[in-house]
């Protein structure tokens, strides 16, 4: 993912090695990695890779190759996918326990994947019977290449960063407030410490009046691909409508800046009004679109 920043692509590139860490802390520590993760190489060096994401979802990439190798491996990466797709099926119907999810289990699997708008992925998959959905991401970028105004704190504010895993339980209960229904647990949380480019001068927050986490924005930094990524951004509700996100986000802007990165990216569901009104607010502009792809299969 680094490589590509420093390709052609940029900033066109479908992710950084923040949201590849971030899947990793939502995949829990007791994840079946080999099952979830798939590698292409060539020569040594990783070319592609597929992400599964259980029932039938797929993240994929394919760096700089030819059009037929990229024809070719994305053919092999979506077979994979079918694969585990049917695994996750049959594990289904093994373990239901109920009426419901019985019968929920005996529908036939579906399959979801990510292509870019205009692209050759999505070429593929239409090539291929899959159908384009109605769910699509906009992918934000803004050059850093320009002064940033210090971030305007409200009063009774205070903004900062976390300061350890002692304050895992209180940003998860933020997180969890912001996104509910959310899947975050502290347990997930205590992940991130362990992951390359995660810190916790990069986790920042801003604290309530009363102590409480009111937002918050993960900044992951790649120096090699000089590239930043908000991965989340989040309002508590009890504290939305303030101007909060815009503040976190000048933070982290100013935080990547002042580490050398040359462009800061994130990407928002594009039905979420609130998300993509703040990351124009913020001075971000759309570089692409990602839509969502899905394919019935028979088992």
């Amino acid at each position: 993912m680094s490589d590509a920043w420093n390709g052609p692509r940029r900033p066109v590139v479908p992710g950084t090695v923040g949201d590849l860490e971030w899947w990793t802390v939502g995949g829990g520590p007791d994840a079946d990695w080999p099952a979830r993760v798939m590698l292409w190489e060539r020569d040594g060096t990783t070319t592609a890779w597929g992400w599964f994401n259980p029932p039938g979802g797929l993240d994929w990439f394919v760096g700089d190759v030819s059009d037929d190798e990229e024809t070719e491996i994305r053919a092999e990466i979506l077979d994979w996918q079918r694969l585990q797709t049917l695994r996750a099926w049959r594990e289904r119907i093994l373990t239901a326990t109920t009426d419901a999810e019985r019968t929920a289990a005996t529908e036939p699997p579906s399959m979801e994947a990510w292509a870019l708008e205009s692209s050759s992925e999505e070429s593929i998959l239409r090539d291929l019977g899959w159908t384009a959905s109605d769910t699509s991401l906009s992918q934000w970028v803004q050059r850093l290449d320009i002064d940033l105004d210090p971030p305007r704190v409200p009063d009774g504010y205070t903004l900062r960063h976390v300061r350890g895993p002692e304050e895992f339980p209180a940003r998860v209960e933020a997180h969890r407030a912001a996104f509910a229904p959310s899947r975050i647990t502290v347990e997930k949380y205590e992940l991130l410490p362990g992951l390359d480019h995660y810190r916790f001068e990069h986790d920042l927050v801003l604290e309530a009046p009363d102590g409480s986490i009111a937002a918050f924005a993960i900044c992951w930094l790649d120096p090699v691909g000089s590239v930043g990524e908000f991965e989340p951004v989040g309002t508590h509700p009890d504290h939305q409508r303030r101007g909060l996100g815009r503040v976190i986000m000048r933070a982290g802007l100013r935080l990547m800046r002042e580490q050398g990165i040359r462009d800061a990216v994130v990407f928002s569901h594009r039905s979420n009004a609130a998300s993509e009104a703040l990351y124009r607010s913020a001075g971000f502009d759309v570089a692409a679109i990602h839509r969502q792809y899905a394919l019935t299969i028979e088992p």
